[in-house]
This record gives C-alpha cells, structure tokens and sequence, in this order.
C-alpha cells in the first residue's frame, strides 16, 4: 500500500509537469500566431481539459495496474507461506500427461527445481522408485497410478496417503481434483506432498506414552491376580489347620488363640478376594453369566451369613422384603449374591449401634421381566458431605483416619459399583452424617416362575432384646412429621428417637450456614447444606420439608439464584421451627430418668478415659463414641459432664489433639 501510494504521487507530479509545460507551449504558439487574446485563452482551455482528460483515463489505467499488481503480490506471499508448509505443490493434467510446478521450490543446491511440460506419469514412476522407502514402493505405484487415481477421483474431492522416503522423512501426499471434462473425467488435479516428520514423531511419543501406561496397568493387573493366587493357597492351608486344632482342643487359652487366627485368617483372605475381584475387572475377565436361580434361597443363604455379624455387634437385622418377589429369576446369581454381601457386611462394619435394614420390592416390567429395587440402610456414622466424592475410589476408606480399628481394603463399593455397571444398573448413596447411610439400586431380571418367595425370616428380628422404647405423645401431635414413616425409615422406635434428638441438635446449624452462604451469593455451598437439610428431613419423616428442599436443591444445581432468593427463607423458618418443637427431646429430663442411673464409679471413669486416650492416639472416632455412648448410662457430676460434652465437641471436630488436651486437664 505504501508502495501505491508513491507510484500514484509520482505519476500525479510528472502529469502535473506535462499540463504546465503545455500549456506554456500552446501559451508561445498562439502568441505567435495571433494577437486575439480571446482566441489564446480559448485554445489554452481546450488544451487544459484535452490533457486532464488523458490524465484521469491514465489514473484508471494505474489503479487497475495496482489492484492487480496487489493481489498478484498477496498470491505470491500466500504460496510462498504454503512453500514453506508443502514439500511438493504440482499441478498435473491427466489428458495431456503434463506436470508443472505451481509452487517453486530450491532443491539442494539451491537451484530451482523445474518439471513443467515433463511427462507427468513418468515422473511419478521415477520419484516413486528414487525416494520412496521400499516398504512404501508398492503402495505409492498403486496410489501415483494415473489410471486408478484417474477413476477414484471422479468419485472424490480428494485423497490421501502417508509413506517413509529413504532419508527417513514421513511424508503426506494428497491428490485434490482441480477440473473435470464435459463426461465427467478428471482432466486436472493437484499434488501436494507434506513434510508430516515432526508430527509423526509427536504421534509416536504420545503412542509410547499410551503403550508403556497399558503395559504398566497390565503388569499391576498381573500381580495382582498373581500374587492373589498365590496367597490363597497358604491361608486356606492354615484355616485347614486351625480348624482341625479347634476340633480338637478344649483349653481355653488355645481356643482364644486358635479363634484370632481363624478371624484374622478369614479377613486376611477377605481382602485377596477383594483385590483378586477388582484386577480381574479391570482386566476385562470378569463376565456376567445369567442363569436360571431360586431367588429365595439366595435370600436365605444371605440372611445366614449376615445375621451373625450382626448379634456378634449387638445390631438388628431388619428384612423388608415383599413376599410377591417371583422366585425363579434369571441371572447372575454369584455376583448378585456378591453385590448384597458387599453392602450389607459395609453397613455392620460402620455400624457401632441400632439397625441394618434390607429392603427389596419389585416392578413388573412386562411379561417376562421385574425390576429389583435393593436398599441397604444403616444406623452407623453416616458419611460427611465432603467425603461423598470419594466414596467410589478405589483402595479409599473414608473412615481411614477416623477408625483405623475398622479393616477393609476400601474395594467393596468400588467392587460393588463395578458389577452393577456390568449389569446395566448403578449403585446411588444418600447419607446424613451422625444418621446413616441408604445405598440403593434397580436391577432387572428375567422371571421364570412367577410363584412368590413367600416371607424371608423374621421382618425385624433384634439381635439384642432392647426395653420397651415409647415415642413422647407430642411428636404424633406435630403436623410437619409423617411418625410412621420416620419409624419405617430408621428401623425402630429407638432409632428414631436417635434420629429425632440429632435432628434437633443439627438443624441450626444447617439454618446458620445456608442463610450465611446465600447472604455471600455462594449457591454451590448453600445448595450443598439445602441438600443435607434434605435427606435429614426425609429421614425423620418430615415429607413435606423434604420436597420442597428437594425443589430448592433442584433449582440451586440449575443456578436458579432467584428461585433461592424467593423460597429458601420459608424453608429455613419451618425447619427452624420443627427443631424448636423437637428441642424437649435435647432436655436432660432428670424426672424421667434421672433416678434411674447410678453414680458412676471412679475407677470406672478412669479406665473409660483411659480408653478415649488411647482410641485418641490411633484417631479412632467410632471407639471414642463407643465409649461415650457407655458412660452415658450412669449419672456424672456437673463438672465431668462438662468434660464429656467438650470431648464429644471435639470428636464431632475430629480434633483428636484437643480430645487429649481435654483428658490432661486437671
């Protein structure tokens, strides 16, 4: 543009310089001719407008000239940019078996490479065999043939091809059809020929990166299945063994003993099945077998299994399951039976008091087929909020740093979740902290025999007889509480109770942090604490709170800032007042019970402090609690009482550290 600009102020000057010089010369003539001055004047101006007339057709001339001359200039700098992409960029025509360059390129001598007017097809043949790597000879006369290339690109824009020359560079040839003739045949197309070295070498790399990830996965895969395998055989000969010395011994010591290995054995060989279960699944060679089974007896066999667990922790077992489920079923029944084992024996595992609940009820689906709708409730820990994202880890306890006495190999829900997927279904959790936890699913199965299971076992069988446990007649009489369904969600009366009281002492500060959050405009964590207020008030029966805090949830994860700005505080107020209405609950009510406990002895306080010291060190929060739980059943004087309620702040914290500052105090 700058250069334009010159041409077009030079050319003006020289034009301006013709015209006065003209001018000056018609000016001499006519004097010369003639004194008739009108006469002069008038030839003057016709010999101004003469020229200046040539001078703009001249300008015309010159801005086509340029315009031209520009995109001539941009062409050029826009083919030497490809030059520089492209290793070859020819034009060749077919009919007249032509090539020319259409891009000029400087070969290693730094002369310019010319092919126009050469024979196009033997040229190909010729750099086919003087360049390409021999590995690629045959590919490249197939893919240079005029008379195949000829045919597929009258199908086709374009085509492509890569190859190896014999100095090692990997190449990218493509064919672009340029012109056709009236019948349809190729007369022209393009060659372009593409230095892809460097992105090749990229690819290779991040190919090697892939293959030595894979080979590693497998390797870890391997040992694990190997040394799973392994390890068996050993544990399985010990357990031979020691039940032979149970059989045979009567002396107590060696039964204790004898008994520790067996459970140690048993749990040992619990968590290789578990590792042996996982590397098998992410080696692919796990596979869902459907076959004929009798659901009942699965049910059975279940209910044996888990019940003892359950009397060995004090906990009830409680079987909700419809007695209408068919009892012919088809699939896989081993790794079904794995699934319920996996939930139920996590949910004794976490559970230090109350119930573990099975429920299963089925949907008819059509003909042939139900829906299997499974739910393993609990009464235990319940999982923190925080601590959800990891709950499908593998080889993660989220209770790790809180009850290292509690064992596993935190595969059981991964386990659990991987099966499931295999078979079409997915495992959901809902859990309030210090309630428990739900993990349910649906699984769909084939029906043979549509005869029904008939009543499994007893619906609610305790293992421990507990006291007649009544409900205050003032929480029938609240109209926010569904008491029948709070009861069914938790089990018992005793439960709920439980549930009732922590509702009670949690709901402020749920209120607390959702009005702090939404005065912040922070909806992700509002709605966090709106879902916990959610699942809390399902639990207690209190349906109603719950839908609409589901509504509010729902809004929240839609960003729906508004919505919140409008609803949320009527939520917060019904809860605040449900709390308030449940606040009796929190009351020590001394002429209830007080008369009832006994003075605690202090050498009984001393051992259970001794106790929490020690579960302090190894941050066991379930063991801390445990013995919490057992000193509340005597009577305290006020100023142990107040020790017990800072420990059991402090263990709500897990500030372990704080709970043995707190025992020190004098």
């Amino acid at each position: 543009m700058h250069l334009m600009g010159n041409n077009r102020t030079s050319f003006t000057g020289a034009i301006l310089c013709i015209v006065l010089v003209a001018l000056i010369s018609v000016f001499g003539l006519n004097a010369a001719l003639t004194d008739n001055t009108k006469i002069i004047v008038l030839n003057l101006a016709l010999c101004f407008f003469i020229i200046m007339f040539i001078f703009f057709i001249l300008l015309k001339l010159l801005d086509k000239y340029e315009i031209k001359e520009m995109k001539s200039r941009s062409l050029n700098e826009r083919m030497a940019a490809a030059a520089q992409i492209y290793y070859e960029f020819k034009e060749v025509d077919i009919i007249n078996n032509t090539i020319r360059s259409v891009i000029d390129r400087e070969d290693d001598d730094g002369e310019l490479k010319v092919d126009d007017g050469a024979e196009a097809q033997q040229h190909f043949w010729d750099y086919v065999n003087e360049e390409v790597e021999e590995h690629f000879t045959l590919q490249m006369k197939e893919f240079v043939d005029f008379s195949i290339l000829g045919l597929m690109l009258e199908y086709r824009v374009a085509a492509t091809t890569t190859f190896m020359t014999k100095q090692g560079k990997w190449l990218r040839a493509r064919v672009v059809r340029c012109q056709q003739t009236p019948a349809g045949k190729v007369a022209t197309f393009l060659w372009i020929l593409e230095d892809i070295s460097e992105e090749r070498q990229q690819r290779d790399a991040l190919i090697d990166v892939s293959n030595r990830v894979a080979a590693a996965n497998n390797a870890k895969t391997a040992f694990l299945s190997t040394i799973s395998n392994e390890l068996r055989a050993p544990i399985d000969a010990v357990l031979g063994i020691n039940s032979m010395i149970l059989a045979e011994t009567h002396e107590p010591q060696t039964v204790r003993y004898s008994e520790s290995i067996r459970d140690a054995s048993v749990d040992l060989l619990g968590r290789i099945n578990d590792i042996l279960d996982f590397s098998n699944i992410e080696a692919g060679k796990i596979e869902i077998i459907p076959r004929d089974y009798d659901f009942r007896e699965l049910l059975n066999e279940l209910v044996a299994m888990i019940r003892p667990m359950t009397e060995e922790k004090k906990l009830s077992l409680v079987l909700d399951i419809d007695s209408n489920i068919p009892k012919i079923l088809v699939g896989d029944d081993t790794r079904i039976k794995q699934i319920f084992i996996n939930l139920l024996t996590n949910a004794v595992k976490y559970t230090v008091k109350g119930r573990v609940i099975l429920a299963i009820s089925a949907e008819k689906l059509d003909d042939e087929h139900i829906g299997l709708h499974v739910s393993v409730k609990d009464t235990g820990q319940g999982i923190k909020d925080e601590d959800k994202s990891r709950l499908f880890v593998e080889f993660e306890r989220i209770e790790e740093g809180r009850s290292p006495t509690v064992g596993g190999t935190g595969l059981g829900v991964t386990i659990t979740q991987r099966l499931l997927g295999l078979m079409g279904s997915n495992l959901e959790v809902e859990s309030v902290y210090k309630l428990g936890s739900n993990f349910y699913f649906a699984l769909e199965q084939q029906v043979i025999d549509w005869a029904p299971i008939g009543e499994i076992g007893d619906r609610a069988a305790p293992a421990v007889a507990d006291d007649d446990i009544h409900l205050p007649l003032f929480i029938y009489e609240l109209p926010e509480v569904n008491v029948e369904a709070g009861i069914k969600n938790n089990g018992d009366e005793e439960s709920y109770l439980e549930a009732l009281k922590v509702y009670a002492s949690m709901v402020g500060t749920y209120i607390d942090e959702i009005t702090q959050y939404m005065q912040d405009r922070d909806i992700e964590n509002a709605t966090i604490k709106i879902h916990a207020l959610k699942s809390t008030s399902r639990i207690i029966g209190a349906e109603s709170i719950g839908e609409k805090a589901l509504a509010l949830e729902t809004a929240g994860k839609a960003g729906d800032m508004e919505t919140l700005d409008k609803e949320v505080d009527g939520l917060l107020e019904r809860c605040r007042k449900l709390g308030n209405q449940l606040r009796p609950l929190l009351e020590d009510t001394a002429e209830a019970v007080g008369e009832e406990k006994t003075m605690i002895d202090e050498a009984v306080l001393a051992e259970a402090y001794e106790k929490i010291e020690k579960y302090a060190i190894g941050c066991d929060s379930l063991g801390i609690e445990a013995v919490l739980g057992e000193i509340k059943d005597y009577q305290l004087p006020d100023e142990e009482q107040e020790k017990l309620s800072a420990l059991a702040q402090a263990i709500d914290s897990f500030d372990f550290e704080k709970v043995s500052e707190i025992l020190k105090e004098e």
